[in-house]
């Protein structure tokens, strides 16, 4: 392809079934859906930066990625800083133990946010805690997004502490898969694998 307009949404990884028709792409000049396993798209104009939404132009914003030509290289991860609202915990169906949805108002974090200096900046010396601020895209407003875990997973353990204290917190997670079959019981499973609390 090799052109400012057209791409691919993911390169090594397929798009789940359940949300094929279900990823859109924001620029300052329009938003237009995805298509297929790929998530093929024409954008209207060129844009250095991109929102993929889910849903549709009015629905949550789920990452903020820069253009590549050919393809934007989105592996179905989610990551967004904000504020837990709510928890609800559940049966998990076939699996063994409880089911948790976490409700999440925030924004994508900016590509390349990281919550710890990884080994490829090991001489990018002196080593800066991560900074919930800085790390958010301000430019894309506030939106809701739920995300599950497993009863057992520590992350819950943050994310309690997270809600009871109203502190802000970076999530990381991904869309589940089709096999994984959590989409039949949420519109928008994300999840959870990760998480940033912050105590400001």
């Amino acid at each position: 392809m090799n052109d400012q307009l057209n791409g691919q949404l993911v390169l090594n990884w397929a798009i789940p079934t359940y949300a094929q028709e279900l990823l859109w792409l924001e620029t300052d000049a329009g938003v237009v859906q995805t298509e297929g396993v790929q998530g093929l798209f024409t954008l209207p104009a060129p844009a250095e930066m991109i929102t993929l939404r889910w849903g549709g132009a009015e629905g949550p914003a789920l990452a903020r990625l820069p253009w590549r030509a050919d393809t934007l290289e989105w592996d179905g991860s989610v990551r967004l800083g904000g504020y837990i609202d709510a928890l609800h915990i559940a049966p998990a169906g076939e699996i063994e133990g409880a089911l948790v949805v976490l409700h999440l108002g925030g924004q994508p974090l900016k590509p390349g946010r990281v919550p710890f200096a990884t080994g490829a900046a090991r001489r990018a010396l002196p080593y800066q805690p991560p900074d919930f601020f800085e790390g958010i895209d301000q430019d894309v407003p506030e939106s809701f997004t739920t995300w599950i875990a497993l009863d057992d997973s520590p992350v819950l353990t943050l994310a309690q502490d997270a809600l009871v204290s109203k502190l802000r917190v970076w999530c990381f997670g991904r869309l589940t898969a089709d096999k994984t079959r959590w989409h039949e019981q949420l519109a928008l499973p994300i999840w959870l694998s990760e998480m940033t609390l912050f105590n400001v």
